[in-house]
């Protein structure tokens, strides 16, 4: 089966968990922190938070926006994952799409790797719901940027996030809910005397030491993956006829496709997984396999199927 997504991971990243078990210290410690600079500076950014998802980099920043301005509503892009808006309904934010009335500030959502922005007004915070890019020297357009490293993302942790920012008042509230409140993580406490105070109500958004080893190496492998994905989608572009410029997902367009159901089945038949991204859109595409490790001959298998294959609409 030719899979949809898959991890490109090697010894490098086995190697480095093992060191971070042997060494005995699993939380939150030095591998997070060397992992935050270092995404830091490869993004171009002053401040990098290692949150244990994506989710939870979004509700530490709306919970920011709405203390912050006082602001209760959120537009968000319809073509987005549930998480986008589901952690602002946590964050106890209304929240409408952006085919309903605009209110409150907004949030733009990188699909597919691709920047997306509304008109913004100047009065209010913008966050950008990055989970789909993650580029190298990537300017910082808003007061917030959200990263994911899932398993299907362009870099992995297993299951993890980055909160950014260029906002140093930002950085230290956040940081503050990322660690339950505390003003001294767990290490801290270890290395640094125990005398320490709560000074916020927030919480369970932390990363670990090990996740945080997987993602140094897999940030030293991002360009070459960054390079084998563009690579990949310039290939489908040209079989398909289509200029798209993103590098997390190929969505796959057609006036054939009436629904995406039979194509994806007819797929699956074939040994080629696809999915859809998302309900509700108003459009009928196909995301198919984009992944470093996808071979040529591969790509070429699910090309073939869908230039010379046949599946009922």
């Amino acid at each position: 089966m030719i899979q949809f997504a898959k991890p490109s991971t090697g010894q490098e990243e086995i190697d480095a968990v093992s060191q971070v078990l042997r060494e005995g210290w699993l939380a939150a410690g030095p591998k997070t922190k060397s992992f935050e600079e270092q995404f830091a500076k490869y993004i171009g950014v002053k401040y990098a938070i290692f949150t244990n998802s994506c989710t939870s980099a979004l509700k530490m920043a709306y919970r920011y926006v709405r203390e912050e301005y006082g602001i209760d509503r959120v537009t968000i892009p319809r073509n987005t994952y549930s998480a986008t808006y589901a952690a602002a309904f946590e964050m106890g934010l209304k929240y409408r799409f952006d085919h309903e009335t605009k209110s409150g500030f907004t949030v733009s959502v990188h699909y597919g790797g691709i920047k997306h922005y509304f008109p913004r007004s100047k009065e209010f915070a913008i966050i950008e719901d990055s989970a789909h890019r993650i580029e190298k020297d990537d300017p910082l357009d808003s007061k917030i940027r959200c990263y994911s490293f899932y398993v299907t993302k362009n870099m992995t942790t297993g299951s993890g996030g980055m909160f950014v920012t260029n906002d140093e008042d930002i950085y230290k509230k956040a940081r503050l809910w990322w660690s339950d409140g505390i003003n001294k993580t767990t290490f801290d406490r270890q290395h640094g005397g125990w005398n320490y105070s709560v000074l916020a109500d927030a919480g369970g958004y932390d990363g670990n030491d090990i996740a945080a080893a997987i993602g140094i190496e897999q940030l030293k492998k991002l360009p070459e993956f960054t390079r084998r994905r563009n690579e990949i989608r310039d290939i489908y572009n040209e079989a398909f006829g289509q200029c798209w410029k993103g590098n997390h997902l190929f969505p796959y367009f057609t006036d054939h496709i009436k629904e995406t159901g039979p194509l994806i089945e007819y797929l699956k038949t074939n040994g080629v997984q696809a999915s859809y991204h998302y309900p509700g859109n108003d459009w009928n595409g196909v995301s198919l396999p984009i992944y470093p490790d996808l071979t040529n001959e591969e790509q070429a298998r699910v090309i073939d199927l869908i230039t010379n294959g046949r599946w009922e609409n």
